[in-house]
């Protein structure tokens, strides 16, 4: 196929020295030649940054080829990905995270389903691969318009994560990346499809979600709970600033508002009563029309109506 078109894969690098040299392999091996590369190690404590020089010099990549940002002191990761954006030089960009891989013919088909550069976003299916080697292939359920795919993300009716999206490096350009660590890839999922005028999908799955690195940010529970407020918060400002607040929207920020409360009485390690009441008020009631189960249902009745003491003996 014709490599005119240049693909940057992007990589921010922390705390990864066991599953590194796997993934490098996987992005040094593509069948696409037209790649550039460019890696943010964001103060990585282990042996990270030697498996990077190492591997690079393995595959003998040329000086020109890649660019590489270190971090003196940990930034996180918002800081990294909008650091590896702004270095990237290519028409595309390709998110592949440090310890997971993709198939050698990735980029070689992503950037065929571009149709010679005129789609803005290709998106592809994926496999999550667990520390006792079950594989499970995710068939993402995605819509063929940007703006349904964009209403899409809001709720996670597809996963919103940049990796399995080749991207127009434009796209970028139309907004800043928020400094929250995470979640936000929520945020600029549903912003890049807000921007784009056209997407692919390709019905392969390209990408492997590693499931077991217990340093991956997901990991931190309360983090977790609190940066996706934010970006929930973030997400709705953004809509009512673009004149897109309509019925849809605002149904589907009051579902995942719901899903990001129910953890303050669903996670026993969150259980929270008083949080659940205080968080996202304006989503009350709304389990009633959610695939939850009855005892489930029951515990969110009793928290609404403030029967704190019966949730807490039910929850023994």
């Amino acid at each position: 196929m014709e490599c005119n078109i240049n693909v940057s894969i992007l990589m921010p690098i922390f705390k990864v020295e066991q599953y590194l040299e796997k993934a490098l392999d996987s992005i040094f091996s593509q069948t696409y030649i037209n790649i550039n590369y460019v890696f943010v190690d964001d103060c990585s404590p282990d042996a990270s940054l030697q498996v990077l020089m190492s591997t690079i010099s393995k595959h003998r990549i040329d000086t020109n080829k890649y660019t590489i940002i270190t971090h003196a002191h940990n930034e996180g990761i918002a800081v990294s990905r909008a650091e590896c954006i702004a270095n990237a030089k290519g028409d595309y960009i390709l998110f592949v995270d440090s310890d997971d891989w993709i198939e050698r013919d990735t980029v070689e088909q992503m950037v065929a389903s571009t149709e010679g550069g005129d789609i803005d976003i290709v998106g592809c299916d994926f496999i999550k691969e667990f520390s006792s080697g079950k594989m499970l292939y995710c068939q993402e359920d995605y819509a063929k318009t940007c703006i349904e795919n964009m209403l899409k993300c809001i709720n996670y009716d597809i996963a919103t994560v940049l990796w399995k999206l080749l991207i127009r490096r434009r796209l970028f350009d139309n907004f800043h990346i928020s400094p929250i660590n995470i979640g936000e890839d929520y945020i600029m999922s549903i912003k890049l499809f807000y921007y784009a005028n056209s997407f692919s999908i390709l019905r392969k799955a390209f990408y492997h979600y590693v499931q077991y690195n217990q340093n991956r940010l997901s990991f931190q529970l309360l983090c977790s709970i609190n940066d996706h407020i934010k970006c929930v918060n973030e997400v709705e400002c953004f809509f009512r600033d673009n004149k897109m607040y309509d019925g849809d929207v605002e149904h589907q920020l009051l579902l995942r508002k719901f899903n990001i409360k129910s953890n303050y009485i669903l996670n026993k390690k969150l259980f929270n009563p008083n949080a659940f009441i205080k968080i996202f008020p304006e989503a009350k009631g709304i389990w009633k029309e959610m695939n939850y189960s009855k005892k489930e249902r029951f515990e969110f009745w009793l928290a609404e109506h403030k029967l704190f003491l019966l949730l807490k003996l039910l929850k023994r």
